[in-house]
């Protein structure tokens, strides 16, 4: 846990360097997912069941679980979208370092998300995460994908773009399936 807690610190406090450690580490998907990924992806699903509980638990029992499991799996096509995109812009087709990207760079995102159950402010908190996240984002193309840094820019505007199109789908699927 000690762990997990200097890890999310750093990616808020001091991305950059955070990245720099990132991209020396070897990575596991298993202990990512369930160290990582997993416990954080569950922080916005935890708000968003307790605010939803003022409509019906069942729906909001639902809606959380499908919303988790979805964004669990948007890691995974991110760090697909990653690795495939990396090698038009000079870096290399890394799955390794891709699942990096995709897995550390919503942290900011994860952690402001659970604040939603504040009325209005914590929809405003949950928003400035998101968009420090696609800033971490940034940060970590060049370091983690070894994209140079004059196409780090389109790079990660790429992965933004491609990443709204699968929350789009994500956020189908959930209205689909409940």
């Amino acid at each position: 846990m000690n762990e997990l807690v200097a890890r999310v610190k750093g990616m808020i406090t001091a991305p950059a360097q955070e990245w720099q450690a990132i991209a020396r580490e070897p990575v596991e998907l298993v202990p990512l997912f369930t160290r990582y990924v997993m416990i954080l992806a569950a922080i916005p699903a935890v708000a968003g069941f307790i605010i939803g509980m003022f409509f019906g638990f069942f729906g909001a029992l639902s809606g959380a679980i499908v919303g988790y499991i979805l964004s669990l799996v948007g890691v995974f096509v991110t760090a697909k979208v990653i690795e495939v995109l990396a090698p038009k812009f000079g870096g290399p087709a890394d799955a390794d370092a891709a699942l990096k990207l995709a897995a550390f760079a919503p942290t900011a995102s994860w952690v402001a998300g659970g604040a939603v159950i504040v009325p209005l402010l914590g929809a405003i908190v949950a928003l400035a995460g998101s968009f420090y996240a696609l800033y971490t984002l940034y940060l970590g193309v060049p370091v983690v994908m070894r994209v140079p840094q004059d196409k780090a820019l389109t790079f990660t505007l790429s992965v933004i773009g491609v990443t709204i199109l699968v929350n789009i789908a994500v956020i189908v699927m959930t209205r689909i399936i409940l």
